[in-house]
């Protein structure tokens, strides 16, 4: 009776059977993401080259919805108008937050408080925040007409004036805005080697110049994570249009993230709403792409 080899089984190295576990563990988090954001990202896209209003079976039409964009009345003033408002959002809320984070960068007993306050607005819900905002707009009992009336000011109709719409539109974005952009800045200042400040301070070094040579510098990293994360948000803000102002006055705060939701989930013209949505995303990253290459091109030449 001949003797039959036995191979012996290789016994998994503990390295191995660590990454195993995280694969399980991160398998979910990659399935979650696939499920509620490429899946729908690729029906997006594909519904842009279609007419489709979930009624009856979609029709394949080509480029026709991306042809309407740019050559259809007011898709391109919607564009427009969600970069300025986005602009003007981002640029304040950056400016400020980074206020904010200088001022809170000190050592006191109740910074932990402040630091909690300027972050709550972050977490409150839009619906609820918002409505707040339209009560204190009305134009007969708000609050900001009788605070106006105790200083000897006539009544505001607010939301009949695109300017003043625009502006509420920017303070509710700013007022919520800031404190998740305060916390980053604030990580950055932390992240600063204190000798640096103290080494300015001997060569006489003012504290503006301290901010402008020192705190600048060393927060480039925070200020294009700020920014690169900023762009993507104003250009995805429509919430804040859809609760604040409705698009009004006419139709003059609209832009085009709400007119997209209109398309999708009201007026049901899936094809026109993939296509904006897919052109739309697209100009994002081109936003997005530009100002991370002249951050490069900045570095490169600091570096040089």
């Amino acid at each position: 009776m001949s003797a039959v080899a036995v191979t012996p089984k290789k016994r998994m190295t503990r390295a191995a059977r660590e990454a195993r576990i995280a694969y399980w563990i991160v398998v979910p988090f990659f399935a979650y993401i696939a499920l509620w954001n490429l899946v729908p990202l690729v029906l997006g896209v594909l519904m842009g080259f279609t007419e489709y209003n979930a009624l009856s079976p979609p029709r394949w039409v080509g480029l026709d919805n991306y042809i309407r964009f740019f050559t259809g009345t007011g898709y391109l003033t919607l564009l427009w108008r969600q970069v300025w408002i986005g602009f003007i959002c981002l640029s304040l809320n950056t400016i400020l937050s980074f206020l904010m984070a200088m001022a809170l960068n000190v050592k006191s007993r109740s910074r932990g408080f402040f630091r909690t306050s300027v972050y709550v607005p972050a977490v409150a819900a839009v619906s609820v925040t918002t409505a707040v905002f339209v009560s204190l707009l009305d134009p007969s009992t708000g609050g900001a007409n009788r605070f106006l009336a105790t200083l000897g000011i006539d009544m505001i109709v607010w939301n009949h004036s695109q300017f003043w719409m625009v502006f509420w539109v920017v303070v509710y974005f700013v007022w919520r805005a800031m404190g998740p952009a305060t916390i980053i800045w604030l990580g950055g200042l932390q992240g600063i080697d204190p000798s640096l400040y103290e080494a300015a301070k001997v060569d006489g070094a003012s504290a503006v110049q301290r901010v402008r040579y020192i705190t600048l510098p060393g927060l480039r990293f925070v200020t294009a994570y700020i920014i690169l994360t900023g762009i993507i948000g104003v250009m995805q803000m429509f919430d804040i249009i859809m609760f604040l102002t409705a698009g009004n006055p006419f139709g003059q705060t609209d832009v085009l993230m709400f007119r997209i939701y209109r398309y999708g989930a009201v007026v049901f013209n899936l094809g026109m709403a993939g296509a904006s949505g897919t052109l739309l995303g697209l100009f994002t990253l081109f936003f997005a792409v530009i100002y991370f290459r002249y951050m490069l091109y900045r570095e490169a030449r600091e570096n040089a």
